[in-house]
């Protein structure tokens, strides 16, 4: 897995693909065999993904900072700015403060972006149950084998 970062505004898939590229040759350097272009392949109800290659990403947006993993397994990265929340507003997270909150929330979504829900599903899923429970059945399935890794990746931002 890599991560790129950006910090400014600037064409979403520009960025994958020129970060793709890199991508393909640090992985090419080590004896991978990835393609340098690549197109992003949208379809309604999937995640973006590339058109070839063998490679998965994910990629999001905080105030200015933009986060893009790009991986040989299935990935999930979500960046959040620290910053005043309505607690009233998202009571399904219990939070001690700010930083907990933005914690969890990255947690939560960086989990439904790996596993391709995305947020528009999240009312039909119990994610204050199901998450820990998700999340520990699919770092127990990694084993040893750290090239099969799965990620699920939270950065925050102060």
């Amino acid at each position: 897995m890599i991560l790129f970062f950006a910090e400014g505004e600037c064409d979403s898939d520009a960025f994958v693909k020129h970060c793709y590229a890199h991508f393909a040759d640090i992985m090419n350097a080590a004896g991978g065999d990835y393609p340098r272009e690549v197109n992003i392949i949208r379809e309604e109800d999937e995640k973006p993904r590339f058109d070839r290659g063998g490679a998965y990403f994910s990629l999001s947006h905080s105030h200015g900072i933009i986060m893009l993993g790009i991986s040989h397994s299935e990935i999930g990265v979500d960046i959040e700015k620290i910053r005043p929340v309505d607690f009233g507003k998202f009571a399904f997270i219990e939070a001690e403060d700010e930083e907990d909150f933005f914690r969890k929330w990255t947690e939560r979504e960086s989990w439904l972006k790996f596993t391709g829900a995305g947020l528009r599903d999240a009312g039909q899923h119990d994610l204050v149950e199901n998450f820990q429970t998700g999340l520990a059945a699919a770092l127990q399935s990694i084993g040893d084998d750290f090239h099969g890794q799965t990620v699920v990746l939270q950065v925050h931002l102060n």
